[in-house]
């Protein structure tokens, strides 16, 4: 008897066909219906070619009554043909003029590339690389610098540039750092610029081995609107994962002392690792330091990192 009560829940619990037929067209409509993607992405296509219509049509009115409320024919006339004349020359002018532009800046920037991956790998080399390295330097250099390329010399100290880009961050004075910033920093080996649809780009910064990231590559995305590097759409830093709570130099757990117990308050303090938050970032300051990094930052890292240069950038004026 015991035993019967026992099964019976069992059998209670299995599915009827019904239930089985439900089931499976519920999984069957989660599925994407290639048709009903592409009707709706037609639809929506059409929604936002609708929009833009409407609001050439507001332009127009709002133009045709300003033009109307000029107060003589003269001016009326005047100003039909200064906007005609205004029209004509972005179709004409300023579109070729940014095509062109576009194709050359995509041209300088494969050449960077170029000399970038070349600065990147003398930065980074090691010491069998010595010999091809000191070939490059000028007769006149090697005698002003002291560069001196006997065969028996020793070549251990001939390594990578230890802290060559947490050095070289530091001393342009762009970002905030904390010290707990600057442990993590100690580790990393490299920056990569990576472009994507021009102007956007994606950063990455690459870290050897350490006790702080659980990832070795983290990074972040300037996204602009196509061929316009002043119109910024929006950022993506992507998420940091910490080994440990302790190890986020983002946050501070303070203590606090009440009637003989102890609150811990954390809170977030400035960091540099604070620029992977992109939550309601202010899109002018992300455009600054856009800027920062594809035209200044990759340009003058050497200067950095000796420090005979730093970003002039005042924030009040830009603010102004």
């Amino acid at each position: 008897m015991a035993e019967n009560e026992n099964q019976k829940p069992l059998e209670e619990e299995k599915a009827t066909p019904e239930e089985n037929n439900e089931n499976t067209n519920k999984e069957e409509t989660k599925k994407e219906n290639p048709i009903e993607k592409k009707e709706e992405e037609k639809l929506n296509e059409e929604n936002k070619k609708e929009e833009e219509k409407e609001d050439e049509d507001d332009s127009q009115k709002k133009l045709t009554k300003s033009i109307n409320e000029l107060p003589s024919e003269s001016i009326k006339a005047k100003s039909i043909i200064l906007y005609d004349l205004n029209e004509d020359m972005k179709s004409q002018y300023l579109d070729k003029y940014k095509s062109e532009r576009t194709a050359i800046e995509l041209k300088e920037l494969d050449n960077f590339l170029n000399y970038f991956n070349k600065i990147r790998d003398i930065i980074n080399s090691s010491s069998d690389k010595k010999e091809s390295i000191i070939s490059l330097i000028s007769d006149q250099n090697k005698e002003k610098y002291s560069i001196k390329e006997e065969n028996g010399e020793d070549k251990s100290e001939f390594e990578p540039i230890k802290n060559f880009w947490l050095t070289s961050l530091i001393n342009a004075k762009f970002f905030e750092f904390n010290e707990n910033d600057k442990k993590i920093l100690e580790h990393l080996i490299d920056i990569k610029y990576i472009p994507l649809t021009f102007p956007s780009f994606k950063i990455e910064f690459i870290f050897d081995e350490n006790e702080y990231l659980e990832e070795n590559v983290i990074y972040k995305t300037y996204y602009f609107h196509e061929n316009d590097k002043d119109f910024m759409e929006k950022t993506e830093g992507c998420e940091i994962k910490w080994k440990d709570a302790d190890k986020n130099p983002t946050m501070k757990t303070i203590i606090k002392h009440k009637k003989k117990k102890k609150e811990y308050i954390t809170k977030k303090v400035k960091s540099f690792f604070n620029i992977f938050d992109t939550k309601d970032n202010n899109l002018d300051k992300e455009l600054v330091e856009a800027n920062f990094f594809r035209n200044d930052f990759l340009e003058n890292m050497l200067e950095y990192y000796l420090n005979i240069m730093e970003f002039k950038f005042n924030e009040e004026e830009d603010d102004d």
